[in-house]
């Protein structure tokens, strides 16, 4: 692929793109092309050779098809893209790109749009070929770095051809809108010792007797098991009570995923990084877990794994 002046075209969304939205311009060889029509034209208007009035008209008809059949290579194309299900930050997502409805044999070239504005010069490496076979099952997978948490941007994509001749290079640049959300980056550490067991300021930390007996009841939390509720206080009262048992302490300040087991002032990316990794460690293990955020809590419930890690990626 020959290298091409950096100019900025408009963005075609995931359409199939007209001619405002192509950028053409000759190759060398078509350069060359247009220079030998040219000379022609001029020996026949100098010396009123009628052979080379017909070799210049009869190149100048070829470079005009050879230029159509070339925008035609852009023409009532439609790119579509497919972003991986799960996407953690630090690594490179795999997108596929196919052409649905294709019956066209197309030969193009792909670049990363950044990388193409960004570059010093407009280097050949940065194009990659990709041969659109006719039946529209050809697929392109386009890594892309994902380096922060949140919405996937996806970055333009600019598609070129020279073919079928190489005397015109055809350009178009595509824009695709995402949904797609990008989870933090799990940062393995160990569990740390939660702030409210280590003061002792929360008394539903504290240690308890009894063993196998009902150590005290407490107020009914979303997400604790059915068979801890008090039904018999229930069936008295009519309020709903937890039984809490001294075997359980453990794990109930391990199923606790705080922000605040760590220390005030981690940076929120890191926070984030470390909450991933024990909801990744937690759904491994199979163990309930509740995950609490600032201004919100999220109790074991169903797609319980995306919901959390949603949470943190867009914290």
């Amino acid at each position: 692929m020959s290298p091409s002046p950096k100019r900025r075209l408009p963005a075609v969304t995931g359409r199939s793109p007209d001619l405002s939205a192509l950028y053409c311009r000759p190759t060398r060889l078509g350069l060359g092309l247009l220079v030998t029509i040219a000379l022609l034209w001029l020996v026949g208007l100098n010396y009123q050779v009628n052979l080379a009035y017909a070799a210049a008209f009869w190149l100048a008809g070829f470079a005009v098809v050879a230029v159509l059949t070339n925008l035609r290579q852009l023409l009532a194309l439609q790119i579509d893209i497919k972003t991986p299900s799960e996407i953690f930050a630090g690594n490179t997502a795999a997108l596929t790109l196919n052409t649905p409805n294709n019956t066209r044999r197309r030969w193009l070239w792909l670049c990363n749009e950044d990388d193409f504005i960004n570059a010093e010069t407009a280097a050949p490496q940065l194009w990659q070929p990709w041969p659109v076979a006719s039946d529209g099952q050809s697929v392109y997978i386009w890594q892309v770095p994902t380096l922060r948490r949140g919405y996937l941007r996806v970055p333009p994509l600019r598609t070129a051809s020279v073919a079928p001749f190489g005397i015109s290079m055809v350009q178009c640049v595509w824009q695709w809108p995402s949904n797609t959300i990008v989870y933090p980056a799990p940062i393995p550490h160990e569990h740390p010792i939660s702030q409210k067991q280590s003061d002792g300021t929360d008394k539903q930390y504290r240690s308890v007797q009894g063993g196998d007996d009902p150590a005290y009841l407490q107020p009914h939390q979303n997400g604790m098991p059915l068979q801890h509720v008090a039904w018999k206080a229930f069936a008295k009262t009519g309020e709903m009570l937890d039984k809490r048992f001294e075997e359980q302490q453990h794990t109930a300040n391990r199923s606790m995923i705080s922000y605040l087991d760590y220390p005030v002032g981690t940076p929120t990316d890191r926070l984030a990084g470390l909450l991933c990794f024990r909801v990744l460690e937690a759904e491994r293990r199979g163990q309930p877990y509740i995950l609490e955020l600032p201004q919100k809590i999220i109790a074991p419930q169903k797609g319980q794994r995306e919901i959390c890690l949603t949470a943190l990626a867009l914290w």
